[in-house]
């Protein structure tokens, strides 16, 4: 599954997303349904996966769906080799 670039996170915890991103979410562990920025979205609040670093609102990060992990914008340029 991909790794997918968000531009900028909504809140320190979610992000919202359309239906087209619902599966690699939810693949990944990381969808939640019914929230206050949207009927659907992407949970970052536990921060990246490889050094723990936190996802603010406005940062850039990563969902590698296949791994089932959130990265901080680094971590996720490494893993997708931009």
């Amino acid at each position: 599954m991909p790794i997918i670039r968000f531009e900028a996170a909504d809140t320190d915890d979610l992000t919202a997303v359309g239906e087209g991103i619902a599966r690699p979410a939810r693949e990944a562990g990381a969808l939640r349904t019914g929230t206050a920025v949207g009927k659907l979205a992407v949970f970052h609040g536990d921060g990246c996966a490889v050094c723990g670093e936190a996802v603010r609102a406005g940062d850039a990060f990563y969902l590698d769906s296949g791994a089932g992990e959130v990265l901080c914008e680094a971590h996720g340029r490494e893993r997708r080799g931009d």
